[in-house]
């Protein structure tokens, strides 16, 4: 289902075929920390002045964590999870409906003025993309761990990507 060709098909079926797509990965926005933390402990203080549960507390923090990711994204212009796709000339960024998959491009970067920057987050990578020309940036977070499904269309993202400016 999230095997790296299966990405690329369903890029293809948004982008066109004009360009060959070289890798796909889904990748999520990387977190702002404080911001989900603060949504997260909202959350759970909601949840258990509501209902003095433990159970409602946790359910209470995921749905913070959630409203909060959300939040961050809409104020992006972006989705929680996305289709990274790269081809020679570009990186192109799709939304991402989990179980439906893309329906839009969201952002493209020209891979010729585009700065990429990869850092290490134990088993995640951040990776930070900031377009000299058009002042765009966007930073994502991938993962290489071998028990996440994205996983090797991920590496394989990072793979294409380090031959970038």
């Amino acid at each position: 289902m999230n095997d790296p060709e299966a990405l690329i098909g369903k890029a293809t079926s948004i982008l066109g075929a004009e360009e060959q797509i070289l890798a796909a990965g889904i990748f999520g926005l990387k977190d702002d920390y404080v911001a989900v933390g603060m949504g997260t402990a909202a959350g759970a203080s909601l949840g258990d002045a509501l209902l003095s549960n433990p159970l409602a507390s946790g359910v209470g923090a995921a749905g913070g964590m959630h409203a909060t990711r959300s939040a961050l994204a809409a104020s992006k212009g972006v989705t929680v999870r996305m289709l990274v796709a790269v081809t020679s000339g570009r990186i192109r960024v799709l939304d991402w409906e989990t179980g439906a998959g893309p329906t839009r491009e969201l952002l493209s970067f020209e891979r010729s003025s585009t700065d990429v920057k990869v850092s290490k987050f134990g088993l995640s990578r951040h990776v930070e993309l900031h377009d000299a020309v058009s002042g765009r940036s966007l930073v994502l977070s991938g993962s290489i761990a071998p028990f996440v499904s994205e996983a090797k269309g991920d590496k394989a993202v990072l793979t294409a990507l380090s031959g970038s400016r």
